[in-house]
């Protein structure tokens, strides 16, 4: 009878221990948990959040901002990323110039994200050909809805290497 009693005890730590451990399902706005160095990723209004140098980052594409962009003149495309107040924006413009944006078409852009969401303190424009590639994709990441271990981190480089004045 204690033997058996024992071995129940084992079985039913080890379930709880297997079940607790992995909380990944496939539905709908059910919230995703990756035990890696506390990184969390939810899946609630294609955001992602992860626990990263002890801040909380949300990554999240903010289309209407971008529909907003798109109505300037000069713009062809135009990708928005906001994390926390900061909008992260890429731009293809209509005369091809990859190197740099007109300081009146970033103020012009800077109104019309900070229009768009009115929480937004600080925009940041570039027309670089590889920051327009990378933001595009980390969009696709984004809206996929999956959780990408490591997204917070390369987003991270990315922004430090286009915009180092943003540090």
């Amino acid at each position: 009878m204690k033997r058996i009693s024992v071995q129940m005890l084992i079985l039913i730590m080890t379930v709880l221990l297997f079940t607790g451990c992995n909380t990944y399902t496939d539905e709908g706005t059910e919230t995703y948990q990756i035990n890696n160095d506390g990184a969390q990723i939810q899946n609630i209004n294609q955001e992602y959040t992860s626990n990263s140098y002890n801040q909380t980052y949300r990554m999240h594409v903010d289309e209407n901002a971008e529909e907003q962009v798109k109505l300037l003149n000069e713009v062809q495309s135009a990708t928005v990323i906001t994390v926390h107040r900061k909008a992260y924006v890429a731009v293809v413009l209509k005369n091809g110039d990859t190197e740099t944006v007109p300081g009146d078409l970033k103020d012009k852009i800077t109104q019309q994200i900070k229009v768009s969401d009115k929480s937004i303190a600080a925009v940041y424009v570039s027309s670089n050909a590889d920051f327009v590639v990378s933001m595009t994709d980390y969009k696709q990441q984004l809206q996929s809805r999956r959780p990408i271990v490591g997204l917070t981190e390369d987003f991270n480089d990315t922004i430090e290497r286009v915009f180092p004045e943003n540090r």
